[in-house]
């Protein structure tokens, strides 16, 4: 009888277990809607109506921008999302966010630090950090840098990049 107990009290904490570790927010296998590994056309399903395809492919050193959301509000700021995809399967290698604002030093600040807050707030604190001007989070299944890039008088501008954390090159910036 006490061995059932024991049994049944270990089967239920191994379940829990489990289903704590699939509720993790640290497990994201994509960015969004989307996965890793997902065609072109099933990112447009996944993430209709706002995203569409591009009528000339970008070309990244990663792969070739195929989609993307022109726009989507991130805490206080708007960013486009292109995403990347690589091999003659195209299947989706990363996601790259790129803000609208290229002039404002003060408002892209303002957006890294917000970004960066929320981003710990969900996921702890980033592996690697230079104050207000990077920071990158390797999750078990995704890699996240958060870069400010800031040129006065030329260019101020936030980008965040998802991507596999299996992928190959470094996870920070």
């Amino acid at each position: 009888m006490f061995k059932n107990i024991v049994i049944t009290l270990l089967l239920c904490l191994f379940g829990l277990s489990i289903t704590q570790a699939a509720d993790d927010p640290r497990n994201i296998a994509g960015d969004g809607k989307t996965v890793w590994g997902m065609t072109p056309d099933q990112v447009l399903n996944a993430e209709a109506p706002g995203a569409e395809r591009l009528e000339k492919p970008l070309k990244f050193k990663t792969g070739l921008g195929i989609i993307i959301i022109k726009e989507v509000q991130i805490r206080v700021a708007k960013f486009s999302a292109i995403f990347i995809f690589e091999g003659s399967g195209q299947k989706l290698r990363q996601v790259n966010l790129t803000s609208f604002e290229k002039k404002n030093a003060g408002m892209s600040a303002l957006s890294f630090s917000s970004i960066e807050k929320s981003l710990t707030e969900e996921y702890g604190a980033p592996i690697y950090k230079e104050e207000s001007r990077v920071a990158s989070w390797k999750l078990p299944k995704t890699s996240i840098d958060l870069r400010h890039s800031s040129f006065p008088g030329v260019l101020t501008q936030v980008t965040v990049s998802y991507r596999p954390s299996t992928a190959g090159g470094r996870c920070c910036m």
